[in-house]
């Protein structure tokens, strides 16, 4: 039975309707509303954007974050220092200090972090990554020069010790009763029912707030202004576009983190401020108890907002994952978008681990085949994604990421968990198929005859006969097992020895083009390996022997945006990434939109970085030929040693090491 479409039209005007795809999520807290929205690619725009903003504040500002560093520097042009044209006096390009300043001069600040333990403990800290450095006196980032931390740690101390009212820092975590609630959900109602008892686990004794806004001034509707970002407010988050592979010791210089990164934030005025200072002001209520909705009168002052100038004026939506309200609007928004792709989706993102995402992705393409596209005809839906693969990137989430390229048809680009985990799975086929055989024997063994004295009494009935052949078939499918099982590991043995990955093929998915790449610093410098004396003393006598030496490697650029585009026209990105984690457990902010000029532009930027303006074509078609030609090209540089020609590689990952908590 067809459903009905209802469009209403004006026959004086038009007698004609132009229908689109649904991109916003309907029926949620949230709904999308007029904003000024201009994107901020990488730290140096983000943070400078954001320093600006703070520093010309009259009122308020309210930060929600993951991470925070007060010795920072927003602003990195060589001084303590920043002098705008349109401000009376110098400001403090390190963020502690620009929000010291402005709470002298009146202005509230309240920051709303994550903390996990009492605010004034945060066990967090001792994790991969300190995210409140400071906070303790043992926390010290790698990179943080003596000054910096000795900041950090008065900054805070500051806070704990006078509580000063008007530039709060306030921690939020998840208490037992949450943690719970989020064990339960895992288990049962996760998109992916194939995750890991292990990962439920940590997802509920690790989860985070993960959110990261900023609003400045909402009380004043003409000079309002927020940020979505992907951004943390830590060192490692500044960089610039160019991500080079130099470091700066002093951070004031430049980028000072352990790397280039890559990310993606925003700024938005108009009607969106709203619901940017209600997720704000009902997180500060939770932990603080202070009302800000009432103080500030929000509805009265929502109605007052418009779009400004210094962004394209769009619709545009935001969305939560909030577990603590059983919000997961971000995991519908984004099986909804690939529901709706026809021509491409551009994902870049910190992980690619969330089988669901790929399984909607192909099930959208194969509904379109099933209804008539003839892809050598009509075209192919084209997948880009640039993604990590280095250790850090990986990190606890090898077995999903495997499970995400195998669905996609590229478990080639991870080949040691591939073959790893096809050997995982040969041996389980073998144990049931064991199992089977065994049972049938049993069965066999009940049916048949009595046999006493060698003499049989009675004769083999027709379950007896039945029972043989199973058997029969059990031992046949087991042998089979243990020999596809033996084959594999000869494979896995051979491969092992010989110091190269066993050959895994790339698999074809109906309709679907895919490259998985990942990114590395133009201006990357690699050396061959080589050799080195090292003097030996064994068995009474010395000698010099010969010790190889790695030549070092292509400077890998770590991406940590969340942004998908798709058929050019939808775009969404923001704090939340692709996985189990984000889509359902930790609290994520992210804005959507569905303005083709706005999506469009963002993407050939984009990727007029990542090939070096080689292949950023609007044709997904055409610039799939040239992605393709740029990674084979740099896999030619890169085993002659040579300089990336641009920053886009394929994803590769050789190590067959196994990781299955995120």
């Amino acid at each position: 039975m067809k459903n009905d479409y209802v469009v209403p039209l004006c026959p004086k005007d038009t007698n004609t309707a132009t229908t689109t795809s649904p991109w916003f999520v309907q029926k949620t807290e949230y709904h999308p509303v007029p904003t000024g929205y201009q994107p901020l690619i990488n730290g140096e725009a983000a943070f400078g954007s954001v320093h600006y903003a703070i520093a010309k504040a009259t009122r308020s500002v309210d930060i929600i974050c993951w991470g925070f560093q007060p010795s920072m520097y927003f602003v990195r042009k060589g001084a303590d220092n920043i002098k705008y044209p349109d401000i009376k006096e110098p400001v403090p390009a390190q963020i502690g200090k620009l929000l010291e300043y402005k709470a002298q001069q009146g202005v509230q600040i309240r920051v709303l972090g994550w903390t996990m333990g009492p605010d004034d403990v945060n066990f967090a800290q001792w994790g991969p990554e300190n995210n409140t450095p400071g906070q303790d006196i043992f926390s010290k980032p790698k990179t943080a020069t003596k000054t910096q931390h000795e900041f950090d740690r008065q900054w805070y101390y500051e806070r704990r010790l006078n509580k000063p009212a008007n530039l709060q820092f306030v921690g939020r975590g998840f208490g037992p009763l949450d943690r719970l609630e989020i064990l339960w959900r895992s288990r049962y109602r996760s998109a992916d029912k194939s995750i890991s008892k292990t990962t439920q686990g940590v997802l509920a004794a690790t989860v985070t707030h993960h959110q990261k806004s900023v609003l400045v001034d909402y009380e004043l509707p003409d000079q309002a202004i927020g940020f979505v970002m992907g951004h943390n407010m830590l060192d490692e988050y500044w960089d610039k576009n160019d991500h080079s592979r130099i470091q700066h010791a002093d951070s004031k210089h430049g980028r000072n983190g352990a790397g280039p990164r890559q990310d993606i934030s925003s700024s938005v005025t108009g009607p969106i401020l709203e619901h940017l200072h209600h997720n704000f002001a009902t997180a500060w209520k939770a932990a603080v108890g202070e009302d800000l909705l009432s103080q500030r009168n929000a509805k009265a002052v929502a109605a007052k907002l418009y779009p400004r100038t210094g962004g394209c004026a769009l619709m545009a939506q935001l969305l939560r994952t909030q577990s603590q309200a059983n919000k997961r609007d971000i995991e519908t928004l984004y099986l909804q978008a690939a529901n709706n792709a026809t021509s491409m989706i551009y994902i870049e993102n910190q992980y690619f681990r969330w089988p669901p995402l790929a399984e909607k992705i192909k099930a959208a393409i194969g509904a379109q085949t099933n209804w008539g596209r003839n892809p050598p005809k009509n075209g192919y839906l084209h997948l880009f994604v640039v993604t990590n693969s280095s250790d850090e990137g990986m990190s606890d989430g090898t077995v999903n990421t495997y499970r995400m390229m195998d669905s996609l048809g590229r478990a080639d680009t991870i080949p040691g968990v591939a073959r790893k985990s096809e050997l995982d799975w040969r041996e389980e086929q073998y144990e049931i198929a064991s199992k089977e055989a065994k049972q049938a024997q049993k069965q066999v063994n009940a049916s048949a005859p009595q046999v006493e004295g060698g003499i049989q009494f009675g004769s083999i009935t027709p379950e007896h006969q039945k029972n043989l052949e199973q058997l029969s078939a059990a031992q046949q499918k087991e042998q089979e097992a243990k020999a596809a099982l033996s084959a594999s590991e000869n494979k896995y043995r051979q491969a092992k020895k010989s110091g190269q990955d066993a050959t895994i093929m790339p698999e074809e998915v109906p309709g679907l083009k895919v490259h998985i790449c990942t990114l590395v610093s133009p201006d990357s410098i690699a050396t061959a390996d080589t050799t080195r004396k090292q003097h030996v003393y064994a068995m009474g006598s010395s000698q010099d022997v010969d010790v190889p030496v790695e030549g070092q490697q292509w400077t890998p650029v770590y991406i940590h945006s969340k942004l998908m585009i798709v058929n050019d026209v939808f775009t969404t990105h923001g704090s939340a990434n692709i996985n189990t984690r984000s889509m359902e457990v930790d609290s994520e902010l992210n804005i959507a939109h569905e303005w083709k000029s706005v999506s469009q532009k963002l993407r050939r930027d984009l990727w007029n970085l990542h090939t070096k303006e080689m292949g950023a074509q609007d044709d997904p078609a055409v610039a799939y030929l040239e992605w393709r030609k740029i990674i084979n090209r740099n896999k030619r540089r890169q085993a002659q040693k040579l300089q990336p020609e641009a920053s886009l590689i394929e994803f590769y990952r050789g190590s067959p090491a196994l990781t299955n908590k995120d």
